[in-house]
């Protein structure tokens, strides 16, 4: 799974704007754009103020590695969601339970 569809999901999931999610992490408009469309991937700094946002931390296993585990509260975005941003079509990866 690509992360730009993964990041899209959580974006869409949350009823985010790509100008909301921004400005929630602390970056332009303009770095989420290249990061949802694959222009740019965030470097680490980016990363971690992603995963460590208590909105987006129960996204982190899932955005890493495409694990899941929610009995350590660890989730993906709704199948449905899913499915919009293109997760689910013509991947050949599958979402792992774990």
């Amino acid at each position: 799974m690509s992360f730009e569809k993964k990041l899209k999901a959580i974006i869409k999931e949350e009823g985010y704007s790509q100008a909301k999610f921004a400005n929630e992490i602390g970056i332009s408009t303009s770095t989420v754009e290249k990061y949802v469309s694959g222009k740019q991937e965030p470097a680490g700094g980016i990363m971690l103020k992603i995963v460590n946002h208590e909105k987006f931390k129960k996204y982190t296993l899932w955005l890493m590695t495409g694990d899941v585990n929610p009995d350590a509260g660890q989730i993906c975005p709704a199948f449905s969601t899913q499915e919009k941003c293109g997760l689910t079509a013509g991947e050949e990866d599958t979402l792992k339970k774990g």
